[in-house]
């Protein structure tokens, strides 16, 4: 019970991320931009809420070692579920880094 206010900030980040995500995804479908920061960073905002909603005894500084273990793998979920999202609202973009790479191999 003592975590109400950990759980209700978690809930108002999401909530203003998602909204974020929505209208970035609005401004691509009617104007065919986007922000780029928004699409790959709105989405580890998401996880991070998500995992304090969870886990609201984990806010704060990392302490331990298992402790900032499961804080870069929360931010890895996260950056990996923004750069999922930035690839669905510009696929043409990976495809030409895609084929850049493969020049350099």
């Amino acid at each position: 019970m003592g975590y109400w206010k950990i759980r209700l900030f978690a809930l108002v980040v999401i909530v203003i991320s998602a909204g974020l995500i929505y209208l970035n995804w609005q401004k691509l479908i009617n104007e065919s931009s986007y922000s780029m920061q928004q699409a790959t960073f709105a989405p580890v905002v998401i996880v991070f809420g998500i995992f304090l909603l969870f886990f609201p005894q984990k806010i704060g500084r990392p302490e331990t070692t298992m402790d900032k273990v499961i804080v870069f793998l929360v931010f890895g979920v996260g950056l990996v579920a923004g750069l999922y999202n930035w690839y669905l609202m510009d696929p043409h973009y990976f495809d030409d880094l895609i084929i850049a790479l493969s020049s350099v191999f």
